[in-house]
Formats: structure tokens, sequence, C-alpha cells
């Protein structure tokens, strides 16, 4: 309980001294071309589930609190006070409004919660929420948030994909449009999208965040080919790009013309094992296959020693819950060989990887063909597009696929989703009842160190049932313009209500 009331001090401080106001820019306006791997699949953060999606949700959309690149929660839209560990009153700030000029005010915001929560919609973000037991309007401007049990990562939700408030009516007149023309309260609002071409933002002139954003007009233009985008860049048709191929960070370094931008991701880098059917359905296969793949390799080869080797879920960001010394499986070909032989597999186990279609990706899945291919497996590769992967993984149309992560800020973000029973990023197709006791367990406890034990508890059960290949901790690796100033975000996603261009 020491924890929680510490937590409670800090955010009722909060609340009562007000809106803590962003730090205000020395840069000018302009217009803003950012060079993506992929489209997003939709822009409505109610039913967001790509990787790709990140960079255009919080352009769009505003989380009613916020979270500075260190992980410390603050107020945004609006503050909160935590009155028991079940119990958490919201006020928002005074004459907040979406791109439609409709209020966001405490009747918007339970009809986002209760839009996440209803089943019948089918939200993914119901499963971010928690055990909500009721959502109840209180004032104008306040309403109360309630649980039937205590829910721990609550307020780092509320930073993220569950936070995002869309406009109701917006949504209510559009239909099954607003998933491409999304009406939000962020600092950007939409002008047009066209698929696989650009995604055209302008200012919000009724932003809450006064003198912000600078930016007159963001465009993100997907560019699934690294090294067009590279070159998009050091041209100036884009002045900002996503995920730069690490072993081009030197070179761009050595550019005075350009930034490189380099923070300690909140996610991981892995590939899920389809566990519902051959060959992976086997769990001595699967521990085979952990045993034959060195991570280091694509440490050095893919990473050029940027980031880290992962070996589990929870990152080095992670701090209290990062186990540093967590390495289950050591690099044993000849052992994973012998493995398979002595559950009775006289040939060559052939299995496909899908990844997509970025060379740093291809590189990857070529060394895990590779070292496989050592140890008694007969692997292919499939390629297939960014914006494909989430269908792919979702329909568990592979036998392994990429599954990256961009990471939450608390470790039940990067656990829950993919580990318990009904998870909604399960895509391995994954069961244990201990890893999902212990999940559910670390969610309603509120002491720090007894949550640290039991997300490793769970990462040590994950490890010995294999249901995923764990590569890297990736480094949120991005780069710019030299004349364009942002504040980097450890998930890689793009908040630049801030941002602007140096005069």
């Amino acid at each position: 309980m020491l924890q929680f009331r510490k937590t409670t001090a800090v955010l009722a401080l909060m609340a009562l001294t007000g809106f803590a106001p962003m730090a205000s820019a020395q840069q000018a306006g302009g217009d803003l071309s950012i060079g993506v791997v992929s489209d997003p699949v939709t822009l409505d953060p109610h039913f967001m589930g790509s990787f790709f999606e990140i960079y255009a949700q919080y352009l769009i959309h505003e989380p009613l609190l916020t979270i500075t690149p260190d992980l410390e929660i603050r107020p945004g839209m609006a503050s909160v006070e935590i009155v028991d560990p079940t119990t958490y009153d919201f006020t928002l700030r005074d004459g907040l409004t979406f791109h439609d000029g409709t209020p966001l005010d405490a009747e918007a915001a339970k009809w986002n919660f209760d839009r996440m929560l209803d089943p019948a919609v089918g939200s993914p973000r119901g499963n971010d929420l928690g055990p909500v037991e009721a959502v109840e309007v209180t004032g104008p401007l306040t309403f109360r948030v309630s649980f039937s049990e205590p829910f721990a990562p609550f307020l780092s939700v509320m930073t993220n994909r569950a936070g995002l408030m869309v406009s109701p009516t917006a949504v209510q007149e559009m239909g099954d449009d607003f998933a491409t023309s999304a009406v939000g309260a962020g600092p950007f609002k939409v002008v047009s999208w066209t698929k696989n071409s650009e995604l055209k933002l302008e200012k919000f002139d009724g932003y809450w965040n006064d003198g912000q954003p600078l930016l007159d007009t963001v465009t993100l233009r997907p560019i699934p080919d690294e090294t067009v985008r590279l070159a998009n860049l050091q041209s100036g048709t884009i002045q900002l790009m996503d995920s730069i191929p690490a072993q081009n960070v030197a070179a761009l370094r050595a550019n005075d013309a350009l930034t490189v931008h380099e923070a300690g991701g909140l996610g991981f880098n892995a590939f899920s094992l389809n566990v519902t059917q051959a060959p992976f359905d086997d769990p001595v296969v699967r521990r085979a296959l952990q045993h034959a793949v060195d991570p280091d390799v694509a440490q050095r080869v893919v990473f050029f020693d940027t980031g880290s080797v992962s070996s589990g879920p929870i990152p080095p960001s992670h701090g209290w819950a990062h186990d540093p010394d967590f390495d289950p499986y050591d690099y044993d070909p000849e052992g994973a060989k012998a493995m398979l032989a002595e559950a009775g597999y006289a040939d060559p186990i052939p299995f496909e990887i899908t990844v997509i279609n970025s060379p740093a990706l291809i590189r990857m899945a070529e060394i895990i063909q590779a070292q496989a291919s050592q140890a008694g497996f007969a692997p292919t590769i499939k390629q297939i597009d960014g914006a494909s992967l989430i269908v792919v993984l979702r329909a568990k149309d592979f036998d392994m696929s990429w599954s990256p992560w961009s990471g939450r800020p608390d470790p039940d973000g990067n656990m829950f989703n993919y580990f318990t029973l009904d998870g909604p990023n399960n895509f391995p197709g994954y069961e244990n009842a201990e890893v999902d006791g212990a999940l559910r367990a670390a969610r309603v406890t509120v002491d720090q160190a007894e949550r640290a034990a039991l997300y490793q508890q769970a990462q040590a059960q994950i490890a010995a049932d294999a249901p995923m290949l764990f590569m890297h901790f990736d480094s949120t690796l991005q780069a710019s313009s030299a004349n364009f100033v942002f504040e980097q975000q450890p998930d890689g996603s793009f908040r630049l209500n801030g941002a602007g261009f140096t005069e």
C-alpha cells in the first residue's frame, strides 16, 4: 500500500495544481512531411491494432493524461484524483472541443468509455481498460471511473490508446467512414487520406494547449522501401523519418543536414509461433527453435549494436520489472537437433517465416533461416506488406510471423494482451493457466515489488512454453532534417504538438 499512497499523493497534487503546461518551443511553424513504413489500417483509435498506426493516432487524437519520454504521468486534457484503489475522479479542462466543434465534456468522455467497453462494439480497448465497473458523470466536466477490483496500470492506460477521445457526434454521423476520416481532439485534424499515398493533416486551431501546434500541416507518406525513405529524407522531400535502418545510423550522424534521434524503446521485436497447428503445436519443436537461433547475430548484423538482445517481453525501460539476468535459452544448435531427434523428428521440419518486405526484417529472417537450418529445420521466408501483417496475425494464417510490439509504459501493456487466455494479441494461440493467473494478479496488485515478481514469474513460464521467439529490444531510431525539432517518444509515436522548424 505504500506505493499506492505515494501515487495517490502525486496525482492528487497534480490535480490541485491544475494542468501542467508543456514547455513552449522556440520553433516556427510550416509544413512537415513524414516518411513512414506503412499506411495505418484505421484512424479510429478504439480499433487500432497495427504497429504502424501509432504514427498517426497521437496527431489526430489526444489522451486524457500525458506521459513524458521518461514515463512520468502528468495531467493533459484532464487531471485525476485517486479516491481509493478502485475509484478515480477526473476533471476535464474547461472549453475542450473536438475537431468538429462539439464539446469534449464529461458526457462525451463517458460515451467514449462506454463505446470501448461495449462487447457489441468489439473494441480491443475494452481489454486495455480492465475491470471497469462503472463510469459516472458527476458534473459538466467531471466523471468518476470505478473498478470492481484494483487495476494498477490504469493511469498509464489513460496516457495511451484507451485514453484517446473521439467525437461521439462524428462516430454516429459518419458510421463506417469514421475509420478513414476520424475526428478527435488532438493537435491536427484530418484533411484527406489517399490510401498508400498520403494522409494530410492540418493544424487544429481549437487545440487546448495555447500556442500549439506550431506546424501548419503534417503529411504522412507511406514509403515501404527504407532505402527510398532515406533518399527522400536526404533530398528534403520528407523532413522526418520513422524507423531508420540501424546500419545507416553512423553515416546519418556524419551528415550535418540531418539529426539522428535514438531512445530506448518500450516494446519488443519478436516472432509469434502458431501453437495451434504443426509444427509449433509441439512444445519440443518450439524449445528446439529457441536453442537454434542466436539473437546476438541479429544484434550485430541487423541492429548494428543499437538496442539490446531480448529474451522476453519486459524491456530495460521498464526498470522496476526488468530482469537484466534473464536469459533462459543458450545458443545450442546441436542440442536443438538432438531434441528433435529424440522427439522422433527424423527429417528437417519445414515452416514458413512471415515478415514484411523491409530489408532489415528480411535480413533477420534470413539469419533465423540459416541458423535453424543447421539445427534440424527447413524454413522458408514469406514477405508481405506492412498493412497486411495484422490481418495475417489475427487470422493465425502463419507458422511463424513477425509480431513487433511498440510497447506500453507499464509491463501489463506488454504482456496481458499477448499471453492471457483470451488476450486480443494472443497471436500464437497460447494457453497457460499459470501465466494467465500471474498476469491477472499483477493487474490487481498495487505494491510494485509484488507486481515485478509476478511479471518475472510469468516471463519465466512463457520462456519455458516458448510461444514466441524473442529477438531484440529495439532502440527507437528516427531521423529528421537538422532544422526540425521535436520531442522523441520511446514507443516511436509522433506527438508533435510542440514541434517545429528552427528559423
